[in-house]
Formats: C-alpha cells, sequence, structure tokens
C-alpha cells in the first residue's frame, strides 16, 4: 500500500504529528512518502493508493495556499470509486469550520475521508504572541504525538478495508451553519479586503532595524518576498500568515496590530498566570 503525507506547517506544530503519523503509517503500510506543501505538485497524490493532508487551522478555515492546493489538484478516483483520504489539524483557539471545508475540498477531488485527527499546537500568532501563557501552550506535546501514532495505525486497517473490500463507515465531520458562516467573512477575498482596508495590518519595514539577512524570504510560504535592498512583499499573493514579522529577529517588520487587537477583543481579555515548572 502506497501512501503519501503532504503538510503546511509554519511553527513546527503540524509538523511534530505529521512525522509521527508518518513513521507510524511507514511501519504499519510498509511505505509512506511524505512531503511539505510548499515542494508539492498538486497531482502528487496521484501516484498513491491512500492519500493524507495536514494543517494548521487559520481565520477559522484552511490557509489560502492549502486551499489553491486543492483545487489545483486534478481528479484522484479511479473507475468511479473515490480515493481513500485523512487529514490532521492543529490549532490553537477555535478551529472554525476547517474541518468539514477539507473534507469537502476532498470530496469535490474524488477523494473520501476515512478519517481525521485533531489537536491543539501553540499559537504564536503575532496579535496574540504577547499573552501569558500562550494559547495552547505546550502542545502538541507527548499525548498529543501518541494519539497521533494510534491515528495512523487506524489509518491503515480502515484504508485496507475500503481498498480490499468496499468497507466504510464515513467519520462524523464536525461543522454546522455557524461554523460555515464564521469561516465566511474569512474567505480569501475578504481577507485581502481587511489587508487594503488595514484591519488586518500592513506591514512595514524598519531599514534601521533591518540586517538584511533574508530569513523572511527563506521562510515565506509563499515564497513572495524578495531583498531590494530591503525586503519587498508582494501583497497580492500574501496569504496572511504574518510569519515574516513572527520570525524576523530584529523585529525589523512593524505590523500595526491594535484595530484587529479591539475588534477580536484582545484588550479585554485577561492574563492566566503561567503553571509552575512551565
Amino acid at each position: 500500500m502506497r501512501v503519501c503525507i503532504v503538510y503546511f506547517s509554519q511553527t513546527g506544530n503540524t509538523h511534530k504529528i505529521a512525522e509521527a503519523i508518518q513513521a507510524q503509517t511507514a511501519e504499519a503500510a510498509g511505505h509512506c512518502a511524505m512531503l511539505r506543501l510548499e515542494e508539492a505538485d498538486p497531482a502528487i497524490f496521484s501516484g498513491y493508493d491512500v492519500v493524507g493532508f495536514g494543517l494548521p487551522a487559520f481565520y477559522f478555515r484552511e490557509p489560502i495556499n492549502v486551499y489553491h492546493f486543492f483545487k489545483d489538484m486534478p481528479d484522484q478516483s479511479k473507475a468511479g470509486r473515490s480515493k481513500p483520504f485523512f487529514f490532521f489539524v492543529t490549532h490553537g483557539g477555535t478551529p472554525g469550520d476547517v474541518y468539514s471545508r477539507i473534507d469537502r475540498l476532498a470530496n469535490s477531488r474524488g477523494m473520501q475521508t476515512i478519517d481525521y485527527f485533531q489537536c491543539l499546537g501553540i499559537d504564536t500568532y503575532p496579535p496574540f504572541a504577547d499573552r501569558k501563557p500562550l494559547t495552547a501552550y505546550g502542545h502538541p506535546d507527548q499525548n498529543d504525538l501518541l494519539q497521533a501514532k494510534t491515528f495512523a495505525k487506524d489509518i491503515i486497517h480502515k484504508a485496507g478495508a475500503y481498498l480490499g473490500r468496499g468497507e466504510f463507515n464515513k467519520p462524523k465531520i464536525p461543522g454546522n451553519w455557524i461554523t460555515r458562516t464564521v469561516a465566511g467573512f474569512f474567505s480569501e477575498q475578504k481577507i485581502r479586503l481587511m489587508m487594503r482596508r488595514h484591519l488586518l495590518p500592513s506591514k512595514n519595514i524598519r531599514p534601521g532595524r533591518c540586517t538584511k539577512c533574508g530569513l523572511c524570504v527563506e521562510n515565506c510560504p509563499q515564497g513572495i518576498i524578495s531583498l531590494n535592498p530591503y525586503p519587498m512583499i508582494d501583497e497580492s499573493n500574501c496569504i496572511a500568515c504574518y510569519h515574516c514579522q513572527r520570525i524576523c529577529p530584529t523585529n525589523a517588520l512593524d505590523c500595526d496590530w491594535r484595530v484587529f487587537k479591539f475588534i477580536s477583543g484582545e484588550y479585554f481579555r485577561s492574563q492566566k498566570p503561567i503553571p509552575p515548572g512551565d
């Protein structure tokens, strides 16, 4: 059984879960390829029997680049039969409608969700990065990784039953009109509108702080940052992850989050003490 996993991860949360699932899947199935989204062609799944996808929840839904990956994917069904598909999600806060959206995207490309896995992942999104403690502090932890490995074992059994005997029990995918409505406020078009209206802040470079190290260029998931001589960002293709601000070692990227923090109620959130020993 040939298995392939593609995943998108910025801060390492989803990467940790992907590694745990890939290792256990390879042991159970005999083969499991794994690629980062940035290096994967949308047609990659066509050469595999069972496929999986890992992602973080962004703005109550899938990241924009994940959405385009699925939309650019060729149909995966063979002889009218859908290909077995699984996915895993990490989230700091509320995952919103990400589960049902990924299920629908997979189904639209001739794939059938046989199961999914979710767990918390520490939230370092810039406007919330000064929370004490950070949301989902300490996750994914060892228990999360153990559960991910158990999930991987189950996936191979379920995929084998589906491929060999056509046996299949559709998992209950979370999602309802409320989560769909909330996620709808953060469609690609609306996120870009929020950036234009500065509800999501613009990214201003401080030349006096920038060392031209190129870290933002190397780590941008969209590859839309160049040095000339300071970072230049193609906002038309930005997915609003703000990873460039997150990883800048000199805080040379200035983003004014005050409007977003006010709208999201961040200023009214009480801080909790960090647990002893952490």
